[in-house]
């Protein structure tokens, strides 16, 4: 008899010793695997939720993975035809991936996966790169239920200042973007707006209500902002701050990757420049600033003037340069996920593709874990803080780049120092531990961890 657990899997049991603070009232029992599409991480630091969404409504799971001390055993080299030699093995059948989201803390991977005749959905667990595959147990699990009044047709997930951010439409119409706050409370029905996109290249007509496929939330120069991709394939780039509100989202074409179905996008700040990497055709594409940063936003809506970065052909035009548009795969890629600002997490298409990690920065990953990082490196006060932080460099800098990331390496402000002491405005940040990086003129790095309260 053919046994479908084999000595490398167990079955993941979650329980949980303490109350999950992204989580208010939450219930306990079955969530369903069976119909989930998306999944992504919800952190703050001492805890993890995993957003899960099918057609219906949006599950935050409480699946206890809070030990930040496991991510370097976890950490991801290279697992060899990882479809085949793993997860079908798991599930006792071939699969395919759908996606999959690196928990932030713990850095252990957490896989959606579906069997090859469209009827029965597995969420898998993978730790200590790869040595053991868990059955993500949904029985018996704490967790918020996120409803949606009516016609959820799930397409991404984003999280980011507190927010989750969830884009609704089918193909080319009715797009809707939805909205909740952290803690997540069972049964809250997210507040959605409809949105807009004009499709300079659809068939030679411009779509005006169409979803905003695929989304990730980022900071720009300050800004936080969401930006994605969306079919045939106009990308975008709109502040956050003007999502909530009554009435159409209007949502303006900012660059164009020319036909094609965008998979995934994730956000990165590394180099010290913002990018957007779009699986897109099989294909990661690298996106550069001046894209993003909503400079390219115009009263002229309507003209078709848009950057078309590839040719019909899908080749990127080489009038681009790579500050604009880079392809960073080397092969066909199945699925992709954000590791930390500096590396991705890569699946390469087919059954004996490779799940690696890729780094797709020329900087060298600066440790981000908060037990290695000693706050007195860096020159700062108050600490903890609250609106603002004062930060003085030594007397050989005449300049400086600092960052300011989340526990889990995701950069979330930005900004440049000049000489001496300097005053930055943090009253935007959502209270909790960060790292600060400050890179100087003279190629000093200094490091500390701040309490925003």
């Amino acid at each position: 008899m053919k046994k479908l657990l084999l000595p490398l899997f167990a079955v993941f049991s979650i329980t949980a010793s303490a109350q999950n603070t992204l989580l208010k009232s939450p219930a306990k029992g079955k969530v369903p695997v069976d119909g989930l599409k998306r999944i992504c991480f919800v952190a703050n630091g001492s805890y993890t939720v995993l957003v899960a969404g099918n057609d219906t409504c949006v599950y935050a799971l409480d699946v206890a993975d809070n030990d930040k001390s496991t991510a370097a055993a976890n950490a991801i080299t290279s697992i060899p035809s990882f479809v085949s030699s793993k997860l079908v093995a798991a599930a006792g059948e071939p699969v395919y991936v759908k996606d999959m989201a690196v928990n932030p803390l713990s850095h252990a991977v957490y896989v959606l996966a579906q069997n090859l005749t469209y009827t029965k959905d597995f969420l898998f667990k993978v730790v200590k790169n790869g040595a053991t595959i868990s059955a993500v147990d949904l029985s018996n699990i704490s967790y918020s239920k996120l409803t949606w009044p009516t016609g959820l047709a799930i397409n991404d997930m984003t999280f980011g200042n507190g927010t989750l951010y969830v884009s609704s439409g089918s193909f080319s119409l009715d797009g809707e973007l939805g909205m909740a706050n952290v803690p997540f409370t069972n049964n809250t029905a997210f507040t959605k707006r409809a949105t807009t996109m004009f499709k300079s290249n659809w068939g030679g007509t411009y779509q005006t209500t169409a979803p905003l496929e695929t989304i990730a939330f980022g900071t720009i120069n300050g800004v936080n902002r969401l930006m994605g991709v969306t079919t045939c394939a106009p990308g975008f780039s709109i502040e956050a701050a003007k999502v909530p509100g009554s009435g159409v989202l209007s949502v303006t074409e900012d660059f164009n990757i020319h036909y094609g179905f965008s998979s995934k996008v994730v956000y990165m700040y590394h180099d010290k420049k913002d990018w957007l990497f779009d699986l897109h055709d099989n294909n990661i594409y690298r996106i550069g600033t001046k894209y993003l940063d909503g400079s390219q936003v115009t009263a002229l809506k309507y003209n078709n003037t848009a950057a078309e970065l590839r040719d019909d052909n899908g080749n990127i035009k080489p009038a681009y340069p790579a500050d604009d548009i880079k392809l960073m795969s080397t092969g066909p890629v199945r699925m992709m996920a954000y590791w930390d600002s500096y590396r991705m997490l890569v699946l390469e298409d087919g059954t004996t593709g490779a799940l690696k990690l890729q780094q797709m920065s020329v900087e060298t990953p600066p440790a981000t874990n908060v037990d290695e990082v000693a706050a007195q490196q860096l020159n700062m006060y108050p600490n903890p803080a609250t609106g603002n932080v004062t930060i003085t460099l030594a007397q050989n800098a005449q300049s400086a780049d600092m960052s300011l990331s989340s526990v889990s390496g995701r950069i979330v402000f930005t900004k440049h120092l000049a000489a001496g002491t300097s005053s930055v405005d943090i009253s935007n940040l959502a209270h909790g531990l960060y790292i600060m990086q400050v890179h100087t003129n003279n190629g000093s790095i200094l490091s500390g961890k701040l309490t925003v309260e």
